[in-house]
């Protein structure tokens, strides 16, 4: 029988047992639950266990039991300061394709947690007084945007609203519309009023109720984060870096069809000299200045880029591709998308030289005309450089391809230069099948705006139709726009010597001046910088007749005037230079008052010189303003209508009409 000492201390160990057992089972949960090292302050954890019930640990670690009455997944979370930790104490996470989370437990974890570093999209805008388009400044105040926030006392000092209506959605049938009006207070400052009403969309096509929200929206991209991605990277990245094989372009060559022609937008169908099939390449700029190669040319769709391209002066001079001519003639081009397609030759049109002053001349073309680039040594230049390709598509009524011609602009390049630009444009043209189709200038008289029609005399036929439509089909291939009475245009260097002269058609009833300068260096030969700006001011082509109506035919040489001209010649001795050219039309009206159409009678060109010796400075030259200019005077004569002689009676009364009277 045990004694009542003894009792107690069995009690005794009973109780501390208990105690350890406590104490073992609180520090096996801490550590198990959550860890708190040293420097890391204060944060609270939420987690869940089999029995549905939350545990929340504060600063001094007690833990307190909270009832739950649903428990779900809890949206996951990391925090940044312990990402050390997280690979060892967090349970891992099953990777999937893409992760979405449900919506409540998204805003959960968005209001509660930090935002993920790609960032978060905003919310749409839908309601149209919080719409504000000339609002383009953060948290700056845009000059007379009446409907921008951040202006509050800048508005006393507006002069207009510069957005005075906001529409929200315009394809609506009833219509929310912001109105802001600009008064003014008694002090004479300006206060803004803004008004929200109902619009009535007049638009038959409008949608009268939408039962799909999301529908009237684009689909709210996905915001890359940790955990998606890779899969927005293999989604998209097709598209940007090219196909998967490998091929690294991703342009696909179209399949041919049983189309005669191409439509609008289609990419050219091309081969090359080994009889591999291809697509129309224009270079262009794309993400960078540099060159993009690939660049797809469509069919119909006009396009001028540029783009630079860099190189080793010396080693890339003769090697490089994309420096030579026959680069972008070295294809032919199927004329249409069926199998039974021709092909058509690209031709060369014109090749302009550009010297390292920047002077270009126009070369005449042979058939045994090589034009590779070439380096050479002493000087180390690289010469007959690729810097402007032209291209000339002409088409037919069915879409057809029927010519392809080219003009090309080759430069010398020195090592100061690189990297060199370049400059590529194609334009598309519809081609004429006979002489009356040609468009004209009147029927019979010139319309006002329309170009003057002239071409020259031949020694076999007054005005052969050949050689004028010759002309024609050349105005079209070269950088004249159609029609051979042109002027210089005025362009943003005002250079006469070394930029590329571009030139107008001369319109009839439409008075032009225009431009240029240039500078008289010191040693300069006078004659050939003379030659060379005449040749700025007339053209390369210049016409010798100008049609007298705006239809008349090669073949009637008295419809035709002859273009005169005036030349004042310098009176003193020295450099002679064109400084003024001025080309006088003199026209009037011929025909009825009702319907009077206008003829050219008389075409003059006049052409002034210097009237004094040009001084020749020895540092940085003299500068001289050169101009171009076209005037119409009408010249008729005041209308004098005419009346015809009132009729005349003739009437005889017979002999014996007052018998028996007389």
């Amino acid at each position: 029988v045990p004694l009542p000492g003894d009792e107690l201390h069995y009690a005794w160990l009973l109780s501390m047992a208990a105690a350890c057992w406590i104490i073992v089972l609180f520090t096996y949960l801490g550590k198990t639950f959550c860890s708190n090292p040293a420097g890391f302050g204060t944060f609270n954890a939420t987690m869940s266990d089999s029995n549905q019930t939350w545990f929340d640990w504060d600063e001094s670690l007690n833990m307190t039991a909270q009832a739950e009455e649903k428990t779900s997944t809890v949206a996951p979370f990391s925090i940044p300061a312990l990402a050390a930790a997280e690979s060892s104490s967090t349970s891992p996470v099953a990777e999937t394709s893409e992760p979405t989370p449900e919506p409540d437990l998204a805003r959960a974890a968005t209001a509660e947690l930090p935002l993920p570093l790609s960032g978060a999209l905003p919310l749409p805008v839908t309601r149209v007084s919080d719409l504000c388009p000339c609002n383009i400044q953060s948290e700056q105040c845009d000059l007379n945007c009446c409907c921008d926030p951040d202006c509050t006392q800048e508005l006393a000092l507006f002069t207009h609203c510069s957005v005075q209506k906001v529409i929200g959605d315009s394809r609506l049938c009833s219509q929310d519309a912001a109105l802001y009006i600009l008064s003014s207070t008694p002090e004479d400052l300006s206060q803004v009023k803004t008004y929200v009403q109902q619009e009535v969309n007049p638009d038959v096509f409008c949608i009268q109720s939408a039962n799909y929200e999301q529908g009237m929206s684009f689909i709210t991209p996905n915001t890359p984060t940790e955990q998606n991605f890779d899969y927005l990277f293999n989604r998209f990245v097709g598209f940007f870096f090219g196909s998967s094989g490998g091929t690294g372009s991703a342009i696909q060559i179209p399949v041919q069809e049983n189309s005669p022609g191409y439509l609008y937008g289609d990419i050219i169908q091309t081969e090359d000299a080994v009889g591999q099939k291809d697509f129309f390449r224009l270079p262009a700029s794309a993400g960078t200045a540099n060159c993009l190669d690939p660049n797809p040319a469509e069919f119909l769709k006009d396009q001028v880029s540029r783009c630079v391209r860099s190189f080793a002066l010396a080693q890339d001079c003769t090697t490089l591709e994309a420096l030579k001519l026959r680069t972008y003639t070295s294809f032919r081009i199927f004329s249409g998308k069926d199998t039974e397609a021709n092909l058509v030759p690209v031709g060369v049109e014109a090749v302009t030289l550009q010297s390292l002053e920047g002077t270009q001349t126009v070369l005449e073309m042979g058939a045994d005309s090589a034009f590779d680039p070439e380096f050479l040594q002493p000087a180390e230049v690289c010469n007959q450089v690729v810097l402007q390709v032209k291209y000339m598509v002409r088409y037919g009524e069915a879409g057809q391809i029927v010519r392809v011609a080219a003009s090309f602009v080759l430069g010398a390049v020195i090592s100061s230069m690189l990297p060199i630009q370049q400059e590529f444009q194609i334009a598309f043209a519809q081609e004429t099948k006979s002489d009356a189709t040609q468009r004209s200038s009147g029927n019979p008289g010139y319309v006002v705006g329309l170009p003057l029609v002239a071409g020259w005399r031949t020694t076999e036929y007054p005005f052969s139709r050949s050689s004028f439509n010759d002309f024609q089909r050349t105005g079209v291939y070269t950088a004249n726009p159609v029609g051979s009475l042109t002027v210089l245009q005025s362009s943003a260097d005002q250079d006469c010597m070394f930029s590329f002269p571009q030139r107008l058609p001369v319109l009839f009833g439409k008075d032009v001046v225009s431009g240029c300068t240039f500078r008289l260096e010191d040693g300069a030969n006078c004659s050939l910088v003379s030659e060379a700006i005449l040749g700025r001011l007339k053209g390369q082509s210049f016409p010798d007749y100008v049609a007298s109506f705006g239809n008349s035919l090669p073949q009637n040489p008295m419809d035709w005037v002859p273009i005169e001209n005036q030349t004042t010649v310098p009176g003193t001795q020295g450099c002679s230079i064109p400084l003024s050219y001025h080309l006088e039309v003199r026209w009037t009206k011929y025909g009825t008052l009702v319907n009077p159409q206008a003829q050219i009678v008389n075409v003059m060109e006049t052409i002034k010189y210097n009237t004094s010796t040009l001084p020749f400075p020895s540092t940085s030259g003299t500068v001289v303003l050169v101009t171009s200019s076209v005037s119409f005077i009408d010249i008729s004569g005041p209308a004098s209508p005419g009346f015809r002689v009132p009729p005349t009676i003739n009437a005889k009364l017979p002999s014996d009409f007052f018998f028996p009277f007389v």
